[in-house]
């Protein structure tokens, strides 16, 4: 392999959704034990702000705020990061693969080890589908990287708990002493709706810091470089 190549997303919900696509889909949350009409309209109206905002967990419809990459290659002592910023809109999200290819292009990252925390079943599935519905070119390349995950992908939730145990990268960044995260993901809606995108690319690169930090504790490596 010719290095790593360490990523994280951050994701938003469907921003260009009018209000009644936004209360349907609230609407198509509410718990099985709510049965009457009022309930259930109340539940919503209680609800509606933290079941849209989860929206942006939902490889259904969720859109790609940025991809953060940070490519560790074997043959230099350094390493080289980038954020590539998507949005809700096709376009944004065509403009971010575009860069994210040439990112890997320039740095002959193609043939790279992938690694990320929960990668596996969160980054790398909407990635892959998001820009298959773009039709994009780098739809081919996470063809690849997915259909040959056991040996080209790495997921440090997986590295730490092999039976699939579920754990947070922050609480385990915590256990190995390597750092922690600077923020979480249900900060990325409000951020971007006040227009402080810079905000969300530095939170997505210091998860992917903290990702390699992890990677390599795990691995039993004293990182020497920066």
């Amino acid at each position: 392999m010719p290095g790593n190549l360490y990523i994280d997303i951050e994701t938003l919900p469907p921003l260009l959704w009018p209000q009644h696509e936004r209360d349907a889909y609230v609407r198509s949350r509410v718990p099985g034990t709510f049965k009457k009409p009022e309930s259930i309209d109340a539940w919503c109206v209680e609800n509606h702000d933290e079941q849209w905002g989860r929206a942006a967990l939902d490889w259904r419809v969720s859109r790609i705020a940025c991809i953060g990459v940070t490519w560790e290659p074997e043959d230099r002592d350094e390493v080289v990061s980038t954020c590539c910023m998507g949005g809700p809109t096709d376009e944004e999200e065509r403009r971010m693969f575009t860069a994210f290819e040439y990112f890997i292009g320039d740095q002959k990252a193609h043939g790279a080890h992938i690694v990320g925390h929960n990668i596996l079943g969160f980054d790398l599935p909407r990635l892959h589908l998001t820009s298959a519905r773009l039709r994009h070119v780098m739809a081919g390349w996470f063809y690849e990287v997915s259909t040959e995950h056991r040996r080209r992908v790495t997921d440090t939730m997986h590295l730490a708990f092999p039976s699939r145990e579920r754990v947070g990268l922050s609480d385990l960044a915590c256990a190995l002493g390597v750092g922690d995260k600077t923020g979480h993901g249900s900060e990325v809606l409000p951020l971007w709706l006040a227009g402080r995108h810079s905000e969300i690319t530095d939170y997505c690169l210091n998860d992917v810091a903290i990702t390699r930090s992890v990677y390599l504790a795990l691995n039993g490596v004293t990182d020497a470089r920066s």
